[in-house]
Protein backbone atom coordinates (compact mmCIF):
# COMPACT_ATOMS: atom_id res chain seq x y z
CA UNK A 1 0.00 0.00 0.00
CA UNK A 2 1.31 3.77 -0.89
CA UNK A 3 1.46 6.81 0.99
CA UNK A 4 -2.09 7.46 -1.44
CA UNK A 5 -3.63 4.79 -0.62
CA UNK A 6 -2.95 5.57 3.14
CA UNK A 7 -4.54 8.89 2.54
CA UNK A 8 -7.37 8.00 0.43
CA UNK A 9 -8.19 5.30 3.09
CA UNK A 10 -8.39 7.62 5.95
CA UNK A 11 -12.06 8.20 6.22
CA UNK A 12 -11.35 11.28 8.92
CA UNK A 13 -8.87 13.74 7.56
CA UNK A 14 -8.85 18.08 7.14
CA UNK A 15 -8.53 18.57 3.30
CA UNK A 16 -7.62 22.36 2.56
CA UNK A 17 -7.74 23.57 -0.49
CA UNK A 18 -6.73 27.15 -0.17
CA UNK A 19 -3.42 28.15 -1.35
CA UNK A 20 -0.75 28.91 1.70
CA UNK A 21 2.28 29.70 2.00
CA UNK A 22 5.46 27.32 3.13
CA UNK A 23 6.77 29.53 5.85
CA UNK A 24 5.36 29.92 9.17
CA UNK A 25 1.69 29.28 7.51
CA UNK A 26 1.75 25.96 6.56
CA UNK A 27 3.18 25.12 9.83
CA UNK A 28 1.15 26.82 11.80
CA UNK A 29 -2.06 25.37 10.60
CA UNK A 30 -0.84 21.57 10.70
CA UNK A 31 0.02 22.52 14.46
CA UNK A 32 -4.06 23.55 14.87
CA UNK A 33 -5.66 19.60 14.54
CA UNK A 34 -3.11 17.07 15.59
CA UNK A 35 -6.08 14.69 15.99
CA UNK A 36 -6.53 13.59 12.35
CA UNK A 37 -4.36 14.08 9.06
CA UNK A 38 -3.93 17.17 7.02
CA UNK A 39 -3.78 17.33 3.11
CA UNK A 40 -3.10 20.80 1.61
CA UNK A 41 -3.93 20.77 -1.59
CA UNK A 42 -2.43 24.05 -2.89
CA UNK A 43 0.93 25.23 -1.60
CA UNK A 44 1.88 28.97 -2.61
CA UNK A 45 4.66 28.46 -5.60
CA UNK A 46 4.52 25.10 -5.86
CA UNK A 47 1.64 24.34 -8.33
CA UNK A 48 2.55 20.31 -8.77
CA UNK A 49 2.85 19.60 -5.34
CA UNK A 50 0.50 18.78 -2.26
CA UNK A 51 1.40 18.51 0.93
CA UNK A 52 0.55 15.67 4.01
CA UNK A 53 1.10 15.74 7.62
CA UNK A 54 -0.19 14.60 11.04
CA UNK A 55 0.08 11.25 10.01
CA UNK A 56 0.59 9.31 13.24
CA UNK A 57 0.49 12.20 15.68
CA UNK A 58 -1.88 9.87 17.83
CA UNK A 59 -1.91 6.87 18.84
CA UNK A 60 -4.64 5.87 17.13
CA UNK A 61 -3.55 6.81 14.16
CA UNK A 62 -0.26 5.16 14.73
CA UNK A 63 -2.01 1.79 15.66
CA UNK A 64 -3.55 2.12 12.08
CA UNK A 65 -0.84 2.69 10.47
CA UNK A 66 0.48 -0.75 11.53
CA UNK A 67 -2.96 -2.35 11.34
CA UNK A 68 -3.67 -2.83 14.99
CA UNK A 69 -5.57 -1.26 17.93
CA UNK A 70 -3.46 1.82 20.17
CA UNK A 71 -3.81 -1.15 23.29
CA UNK A 72 -1.89 -3.71 20.96
CA UNK A 73 0.93 -1.46 19.61
CA UNK A 74 3.68 -3.28 21.28
CA UNK A 75 2.21 -6.79 20.67
CA UNK A 76 1.95 -5.77 17.09
CA UNK A 77 5.84 -4.45 16.75
CA UNK A 78 7.04 -6.68 18.75
CA UNK A 79 5.53 -9.67 17.07
CA UNK A 80 6.60 -8.05 13.21
CA UNK A 81 10.57 -7.41 14.72
CA UNK A 82 10.57 -11.55 14.90
CA UNK A 83 8.77 -12.09 11.96
CA UNK A 84 10.04 -9.92 8.54
CA UNK A 85 8.78 -10.37 5.69
CA UNK A 86 11.33 -10.05 2.21
CA UNK A 87 9.81 -7.33 0.07
CA UNK A 88 9.16 -7.67 -3.43
CA UNK A 89 11.04 -5.82 -6.68
CA UNK A 90 9.08 -3.45 -9.13
CA UNK A 91 9.45 -0.68 -11.45
CA UNK A 92 10.04 2.28 -9.83
CA UNK A 93 6.63 4.91 -9.99
CA UNK A 94 9.05 8.20 -9.71
CA UNK A 95 11.05 9.73 -12.02
CA UNK A 96 14.08 12.03 -12.93
CA UNK A 97 13.17 15.77 -12.54
CA UNK A 98 16.85 17.25 -12.32
CA UNK A 99 20.50 16.50 -11.51
CA UNK A 100 22.20 18.50 -9.26
CA UNK A 101 18.95 20.17 -8.23
CA UNK A 102 17.80 23.57 -6.86
CA UNK A 103 15.63 21.61 -4.55
CA UNK A 104 13.64 24.65 -3.09
CA UNK A 105 12.98 25.20 -6.33
CA UNK A 106 11.06 21.81 -6.84
CA UNK A 107 9.38 21.52 -3.47
CA UNK A 108 8.66 23.35 -0.27
CA UNK A 109 11.36 23.13 2.48
CA UNK A 110 9.52 24.81 5.22
CA UNK A 111 10.76 27.60 7.82
CA UNK A 112 8.82 26.51 10.97
CA UNK A 113 10.11 29.01 13.26
CA UNK A 114 10.50 32.72 13.20
CA UNK A 115 12.90 32.39 16.36
CA UNK A 116 15.73 30.69 13.79
CA UNK A 117 14.94 30.93 10.35
CA UNK A 118 15.97 27.49 9.53
CA UNK A 119 14.50 25.36 6.01
CA UNK A 120 14.04 21.95 7.40
CA UNK A 121 12.91 18.17 6.05
CA UNK A 122 12.21 16.74 9.22
CA UNK A 123 10.33 13.65 7.61
CA UNK A 124 13.78 12.46 5.65
CA UNK A 125 14.56 8.91 5.59
CA UNK A 126 18.19 8.16 4.69
CA UNK A 127 18.77 4.50 3.01
CA UNK A 128 22.22 3.48 3.21
CA UNK A 129 24.27 -0.22 2.69
CA UNK A 130 26.62 -1.47 4.95
CA UNK A 131 29.57 -1.95 3.19
CA UNK A 132 30.36 -5.14 4.90
CA UNK A 133 27.06 -6.60 5.78
CA UNK A 134 25.58 -5.59 2.69
CA UNK A 135 22.08 -4.87 4.28
CA UNK A 136 20.48 -1.84 3.88
CA UNK A 137 19.96 0.16 7.04
CA UNK A 138 16.89 2.85 6.66
CA UNK A 139 16.71 5.88 9.83
CA UNK A 140 15.39 9.53 10.06
CA UNK A 141 18.31 12.23 9.57
CA UNK A 142 16.92 16.26 9.48
CA UNK A 143 18.48 17.56 6.79
CA UNK A 144 18.93 21.79 6.87
CA UNK A 145 18.96 23.34 3.68
CA UNK A 146 21.97 25.40 3.38
CA UNK A 147 22.17 26.47 -0.27
CA UNK A 148 20.72 24.53 -4.03
CA UNK A 149 21.24 20.96 -3.27
CA UNK A 150 23.75 21.25 -0.31
CA UNK A 151 22.20 20.03 3.04
CA UNK A 152 23.63 19.55 6.69
CA UNK A 153 22.46 16.51 8.66
CA UNK A 154 22.25 15.59 12.27
CA UNK A 155 23.64 12.15 12.38
CA UNK A 156 23.34 10.35 15.54
CA UNK A 157 25.74 7.52 16.94
CA UNK A 158 23.87 4.56 15.58
CA UNK A 159 23.84 2.27 12.39
CA UNK A 160 24.18 5.01 9.85
CA UNK A 161 27.08 6.62 11.91
CA UNK A 162 28.85 3.17 11.97
CA UNK A 163 28.17 2.90 7.96
CA UNK A 164 29.39 6.29 7.35
CA UNK A 165 32.40 6.18 9.52
CA UNK A 166 33.63 2.74 7.74
CA UNK A 167 33.17 4.17 4.22
CA UNK A 168 36.05 5.95 2.61
CA UNK A 169 35.31 8.57 0.54
CA UNK A 170 31.41 10.58 0.21
CA UNK A 171 28.65 7.87 1.22
CA UNK A 172 26.25 7.22 -1.40
CA UNK A 173 22.19 7.29 0.28
CA UNK A 174 18.93 7.63 -1.21
CA UNK A 175 17.19 9.84 1.09
CA UNK A 176 13.14 9.25 0.86
CA UNK A 177 9.86 10.84 1.92
CA UNK A 178 6.55 10.57 1.14
CA UNK A 179 6.08 6.85 1.70
CA UNK A 180 3.30 4.83 3.58
CA UNK A 181 3.56 5.65 7.37
CA UNK A 182 4.14 2.08 8.77
CA UNK A 183 7.32 2.52 6.62
CA UNK A 184 8.14 5.46 8.73
CA UNK A 185 7.84 3.34 12.08
CA UNK A 186 10.35 0.94 11.08
CA UNK A 187 12.58 3.29 9.82
CA UNK A 188 12.39 4.86 13.28
CA UNK A 189 13.32 1.75 15.15
CA UNK A 190 16.65 1.04 16.48
CA UNK A 191 17.16 -2.85 17.44
CA UNK A 192 20.09 -4.62 15.41
CA UNK A 193 22.08 -3.58 12.60
CA UNK A 194 21.58 -6.41 11.27
CA UNK A 195 17.86 -5.31 10.63
CA UNK A 196 15.86 -4.50 7.38
CA UNK A 197 13.80 -1.97 8.32
CA UNK A 198 11.89 -2.59 4.64
CA UNK A 199 11.80 -5.90 6.01
CA UNK A 200 10.39 -4.90 8.91
CA UNK A 201 7.98 -2.50 7.60
CA UNK A 202 6.54 -4.85 5.30
CA UNK A 203 5.49 -7.45 8.18
CA UNK A 204 3.37 -4.74 9.71
CA UNK A 205 2.03 -3.95 5.76
CA UNK A 206 1.16 -7.55 5.16
CA UNK A 207 3.35 -8.24 2.63
CA UNK A 208 2.50 -5.42 0.36
CA UNK A 209 5.89 -3.20 0.37
CA UNK A 210 7.41 -3.30 -2.99
CA UNK A 211 10.97 -2.12 -3.52
CA UNK A 212 12.42 -0.23 -6.98
CA UNK A 213 16.24 -1.05 -7.23
CA UNK A 214 17.88 2.59 -8.56
CA UNK A 215 21.53 3.96 -8.33
CA UNK A 216 22.47 0.31 -6.90
CA UNK A 217 20.28 1.36 -3.85
CA UNK A 218 16.36 -0.45 -2.68
CA UNK A 219 13.89 2.22 -2.30
CA UNK A 220 9.94 2.02 -1.97
CA UNK A 221 8.72 1.85 -5.45
CA UNK A 222 5.87 4.22 -4.59
CA UNK A 223 7.97 6.57 -2.67
CA UNK A 224 6.57 10.10 -3.35
CA UNK A 225 10.21 11.95 -3.55
CA UNK A 226 13.57 10.31 -4.23
CA UNK A 227 16.99 11.98 -3.79
CA UNK A 228 20.22 10.67 -4.38
CA UNK A 229 22.95 12.45 -2.54
CA UNK A 230 26.25 11.88 -1.29
CA UNK A 231 27.30 12.31 2.85
CA UNK A 232 30.76 14.00 2.45
CA UNK A 233 33.37 13.72 4.55
CA UNK A 234 33.11 17.74 5.53
CA UNK A 235 31.62 19.57 8.17
CA UNK A 236 29.23 22.57 8.70
CA UNK A 237 27.34 24.14 11.06
CA UNK A 238 23.99 22.77 11.61
CA UNK A 239 20.91 23.92 14.07
CA UNK A 240 19.26 24.82 16.22
CA UNK A 241 16.34 22.54 15.68
CA UNK A 242 13.57 21.92 17.93
CA UNK A 243 13.86 19.09 19.58
CA UNK A 244 11.59 16.20 21.54
CA UNK A 245 11.26 18.81 24.35
CA UNK A 246 9.85 21.61 22.25
CA UNK A 247 13.12 23.49 23.16
CA UNK A 248 15.83 24.66 20.63
CA UNK A 249 18.41 21.90 20.24
CA UNK A 250 22.13 23.53 20.22
CA UNK A 251 24.00 24.07 17.00
CA UNK A 252 26.70 21.40 16.22
CA UNK A 253 29.34 20.64 13.33
CA UNK A 254 27.86 17.83 11.29
CA UNK A 255 28.07 16.07 7.88
CA UNK A 256 27.52 18.02 4.59
CA UNK A 257 25.19 16.10 2.27
CA UNK A 258 25.13 16.96 -1.49
CA UNK A 259 22.03 16.12 -3.26
CA UNK A 260 23.31 14.62 -7.37
CA UNK A 261 19.47 14.08 -8.48
CA UNK A 262 16.21 14.55 -7.82
CA UNK A 263 13.33 12.28 -8.30
CA UNK A 264 9.74 12.66 -7.83
CA UNK A 265 6.17 11.11 -8.53
CA UNK A 266 4.22 12.90 -10.88
CA UNK A 267 2.32 15.61 -8.14
CA UNK A 268 3.69 14.45 -5.01
CA UNK A 269 2.72 14.28 -2.01
CA UNK A 270 5.62 16.16 0.24
CA UNK A 271 5.93 14.54 3.37
CA UNK A 272 5.83 17.38 6.51
CA UNK A 273 6.74 16.49 10.07
CA UNK A 274 6.54 19.78 12.78
CA UNK A 275 9.78 19.06 14.67
CA UNK A 276 8.59 18.91 19.18
CA UNK A 277 4.89 18.04 17.99
CA UNK A 278 2.66 14.60 18.08
CA UNK A 279 4.32 12.65 14.94
CA UNK A 280 7.87 13.87 16.17
CA UNK A 281 7.24 12.36 19.69
CA UNK A 282 5.13 9.15 18.56
CA UNK A 283 7.93 8.04 15.61
CA UNK A 284 10.86 8.58 18.55
CA UNK A 285 9.25 7.13 21.54
CA UNK A 286 7.09 4.11 20.31
CA UNK A 287 9.52 2.39 18.61
CA UNK A 288 11.03 2.42 22.26
CA UNK A 289 8.47 1.01 23.94
CA UNK A 290 8.33 -2.75 23.27
CA UNK A 291 12.07 -2.82 24.39
CA UNK A 292 11.32 -0.98 28.02
CA UNK A 293 7.76 -3.32 27.82
CA UNK A 294 10.35 -7.05 27.32
CA UNK A 295 12.88 -5.54 30.12
CA UNK A 296 10.35 -4.62 32.82
CA UNK A 297 8.42 -7.86 32.02
CA UNK A 298 11.52 -9.55 33.07
CA UNK A 299 11.43 -8.44 36.45
CA UNK A 300 7.54 -8.44 36.78
CA UNK A 301 6.00 -11.01 34.61
CA UNK A 302 2.28 -9.14 34.96
CA UNK A 303 3.47 -6.46 33.25
CA UNK A 304 0.42 -4.97 30.53
CA UNK A 305 1.56 -2.16 29.00
CA UNK A 306 4.41 0.72 28.35
CA UNK A 307 3.74 4.22 26.99
CA UNK A 308 6.02 6.93 26.66
CA UNK A 309 4.10 9.58 27.17
CA UNK A 310 3.34 12.73 24.53
CA UNK A 311 3.51 14.74 27.63
CA UNK A 312 6.70 13.86 28.58
CA UNK A 313 8.20 14.27 25.19
CA UNK A 314 7.24 10.72 24.44
CA UNK A 315 11.19 10.02 25.71
CA UNK A 316 11.50 11.46 29.25
CA UNK A 317 8.55 10.18 31.01
CA UNK A 318 6.34 6.91 31.04
CA UNK A 319 3.50 5.04 32.34
CA UNK A 320 3.70 1.07 33.06
CA UNK A 321 0.45 -0.48 33.34
CA UNK A 322 0.74 -3.67 35.44
CA UNK A 323 -1.12 -6.23 37.22
CA UNK A 324 -0.06 -5.86 40.62
CA UNK A 325 0.29 -9.12 42.68
CA UNK A 326 2.70 -8.32 45.00
CA UNK A 327 3.09 -4.85 47.02
CA UNK A 328 7.22 -4.35 46.03
CA UNK A 329 5.76 -5.31 42.12
CA UNK A 330 5.37 -1.17 41.54
CA UNK A 331 8.75 0.27 42.33
CA UNK A 332 10.69 -3.49 40.69
CA UNK A 333 8.81 -2.05 37.39
CA UNK A 334 9.85 1.69 37.52
CA UNK A 335 13.37 0.33 38.55
CA UNK A 336 13.17 -1.76 35.24
CA UNK A 337 11.33 0.76 33.44
CA UNK A 338 13.93 3.13 33.82
CA UNK A 339 17.10 1.01 33.40
CA UNK A 340 15.55 -0.27 29.90
CA UNK A 341 15.38 3.52 28.60
CA UNK A 342 18.22 5.36 30.44
CA UNK A 343 16.98 8.68 29.19
CA UNK A 344 13.44 8.02 31.40
CA UNK A 345 13.18 10.72 34.16
CA UNK A 346 9.85 9.69 35.50
CA UNK A 347 7.78 6.73 35.19
CA UNK A 348 4.43 5.91 36.77
CA UNK A 349 3.13 2.90 37.74
CA UNK A 350 -0.76 2.33 37.25
CA UNK A 351 -3.28 -0.61 37.70
CA UNK A 352 -4.87 -2.47 34.58
CA UNK A 353 -8.10 -0.77 34.78
CA UNK A 354 -6.06 2.38 34.11
CA UNK A 355 -5.18 3.66 30.04
CA UNK A 356 -1.67 4.14 30.26
CA UNK A 357 -1.92 6.42 27.37
CA UNK A 358 -4.57 8.49 28.46
CA UNK A 359 -2.92 11.15 30.68
CA UNK A 360 -6.46 12.47 32.46
CA UNK A 361 -6.77 8.44 33.66
CA UNK A 362 -3.26 8.48 34.69
CA UNK A 363 -3.57 11.73 36.62
CA UNK A 364 -6.17 10.54 37.77
CA UNK A 365 -4.76 7.41 39.72
CA UNK A 366 -1.96 9.52 40.71
CA UNK A 367 -3.96 11.71 42.49
CA UNK A 368 -6.45 8.92 44.10
CA UNK A 369 -4.24 6.47 44.86
CA UNK A 370 -0.90 7.81 45.73
CA UNK A 371 0.89 9.26 48.84
CA UNK A 372 4.09 10.86 48.09
CA UNK A 373 5.54 10.14 51.28
CA UNK A 374 5.70 6.09 50.61
CA UNK A 375 4.97 5.82 47.24
CA UNK A 376 7.65 7.86 45.38
CA UNK A 377 11.18 6.59 45.20
CA UNK A 378 13.63 9.24 44.01
CA UNK A 379 16.79 8.02 42.34
CA UNK A 380 19.42 11.17 43.02
CA UNK A 381 22.43 12.02 40.06
CA UNK A 382 21.70 9.77 37.65
CA UNK A 383 22.74 9.93 33.95
CA UNK A 384 20.38 12.16 32.63
CA UNK A 385 18.97 12.55 28.69
CA UNK A 386 20.60 15.47 26.73
CA UNK A 387 17.10 16.51 25.54
CA UNK A 388 16.21 17.69 29.03
CA UNK A 389 17.18 21.46 29.41
CA UNK A 390 16.61 21.11 33.17
CA UNK A 391 19.64 18.46 34.12
CA UNK A 392 22.82 19.17 35.24
CA UNK A 393 24.70 20.24 32.37
CA UNK A 394 28.25 20.20 33.29
CA UNK A 395 27.69 16.50 34.94
CA UNK A 396 25.48 15.34 32.61
CA UNK A 397 23.08 14.20 35.68
CA UNK A 398 19.73 14.43 36.75
CA UNK A 399 17.25 13.13 39.28
CA UNK A 400 15.08 10.45 38.64
CA UNK A 401 11.74 9.26 40.05
CA UNK A 402 9.21 6.69 40.22
CA UNK A 403 5.42 7.39 41.21
CA UNK A 404 3.60 4.64 42.50
CA UNK A 405 -0.19 5.03 41.47
CA UNK A 406 -1.63 1.67 42.15
CA UNK A 407 -4.04 0.87 44.79
CA UNK A 408 -2.72 -0.56 48.22
CA UNK A 409 -2.79 -4.30 49.37
CA UNK A 410 -4.17 -3.22 52.23
CA UNK A 411 -7.41 -1.08 51.76
CA UNK A 412 -10.14 -2.19 53.62
CA UNK A 413 -13.38 -1.92 51.15
CA UNK A 414 -12.00 -3.28 46.88
CA UNK A 415 -14.14 -0.35 45.48
CA UNK A 416 -13.11 2.53 47.47
CA UNK A 417 -10.87 3.12 44.86
CA UNK A 418 -12.90 2.41 41.65
CA UNK A 419 -14.17 5.06 39.31
CA UNK A 420 -18.22 4.99 39.48
CA UNK A 421 -19.11 3.36 36.32
CA UNK A 422 -22.48 4.85 34.68
CA UNK A 423 -24.94 2.55 32.92
CA UNK A 424 -25.84 2.49 29.62
CA UNK A 425 -22.11 2.29 27.76
CA UNK A 426 -23.17 0.82 24.72
CA UNK A 427 -26.32 3.64 23.91
CA UNK A 428 -25.02 5.68 20.72
CA UNK A 429 -26.00 9.48 20.43
CA UNK A 430 -26.45 8.76 17.08
CA UNK A 431 -29.31 6.81 17.50
CA UNK A 432 -31.01 9.52 19.45
CA UNK A 433 -31.37 12.02 16.70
Amino acid sequence: MSLREFIGDTEEKNVLSKAVSPDYELPALISKDETKPVVFEEVSGYPDCRVVSNLVSSRHMLAEALDTSKENIIDRISSSLDNQTECGIGEPMFEKIADKPDIKEHMPVPVFYKKKKRRYFASAMLVAEDPETEIQNVSFHRLMLQDKNRMVMRLVKRHLYDIYNKTEGDLKVAIIMGVHPAVEVAAATSYSPEMDEFELANSYMNGSLELAEVNGLKVPRDSEVVMFARIKKEEDEEGPFVDLSDTWDRIRKQPVVVVDELWMRKDPYIRILLPGKGEHKNLMGVPQEPRIYKIVKNTVPAVKNVVLTQGGCSWLHGVVQIEKRNEGDPKNAGMAALAAHPSMKKVTIVDEDIDPSDSVEVEWATATRMQPDKDILFIERAKGSSLDPSQDYENKLTTKWIVDATVPFDNKDPNEFKKARLPGKDLNLDDYR
